[in-house]
């Protein structure tokens, strides 16, 4: 009881970096990325989100059932802010598979409690995740999302933009942890190497089939309550982890306000 309140004040004034790459903790054998290159049936569900001249994040195209004139993504909030100012980015469109040619204009944004300069991480992180209603559809594959079950220990997945090799990548056979420290039942805490441009990219348990697969969380970036960590450097739940955002009730009932918000304001094209 003595030492949580320190903790908690040794949290809010950590900042919260922004992905990390994990490994072994042995710097002569390297940080062990272990990003690929998405394959094609991955590749399809996912873009990135490009605002006021720059790549800022990652993006889900998602499936719904009561809205069809419009494609929906997901991604994280923090995305759509620029870091320095906090003022939100003018001109986003969203990048099916990140072709820069194909890029689809922002029509709508969900509402959202997200603040670029909230000190409070925890919180922060449970409200960095935006609906986005694109103008015109995508064609391209959808994911659900699914509330997760126990993602803890499980075979996890991350699909992210990678800024070294300028692709989207595949983050394969990570996990879900259980903080003593970072606690929060809207976060799921991973290992999942990423960095900045993979921010708003889908966590998704591995399936066998494609039917089963589904989005779990929204990857949004590190905690972490010490000043720096060591690239490279084994994950540890306590010190320093990857953040996903879950899927839960709440948040598919924010999906379904902002789709009868399109409903309604937004009539269908056809």
């Amino acid at each position: 009881m003595i030492k949580r309140p320190f903790l908690f004040i040794l949290f809010l004034i950590s900042a919260s970096a922004q992905s990390a790459i994990f490994g072994d903790g042995n710097p002569d054998n390297g940080i062990e990325d272990q990003r690929q290159t998405a394959p094609k049936q991955l590749l399809n569900f996912v873009g990135t989100i490009f605002c006021d001249g720059g790549l800022r994040g990652t993006a889900t195209h998602i499936q719904t059932t009561a809205y069809k004139d419009r494609s929906i993504i997901v991604t994280a909030a923090h995305v759509l802010f620029d870091r320095k100012t906090g003022a939100p980015f003018k001109q986003c469109s969203y990048r099916p598979e990140n072709r820069r040619l194909s890029g689809i204009s922002f029509a709508a944004i969900s509402k959202h409690q997200y603040q670029p300069f909230l000190k409070n991480k925890i919180r922060q992180s449970e409200t960095d995740i935006v609906f986005v209603a694109l103008q015109k559809r995508a064609y391209q594959k959808t994911l659900k999302l699914a509330l997760p079950e126990n993602a803890i220990g499980s075979n996890l997945q991350l699909l992210g933009y990678n800024a070294d090799s300028q692709e989207i990548s595949l983050s394969d056979n990570c996990m879900g942890f259980k903080s003593e420290f970072f606690i929060s039942t809207q976060l799921l805490l991973h290992n999942c190497d990423a960095l900045s441009g993979a921010s708003g990219g889908p966590i998704i348990k591995a399936a066998e089939y494609e039917n089963d697969m589904a989005i779990i969380a929204v990857h949004g970036g590190t905690l972490f309550n010490a000043d720096s960590a060591i690239a490279g450097a084994e994950a540890n739940p306590d010190q320093w982890i990857n953040q996903a955002r879950k899927v839960d009730k709440a948040l598919l009932s924010q999906l379904e306000l902002f789709l009868s918000y399109l409903a309604k304001d937004f009539p269908s094209q056809k």
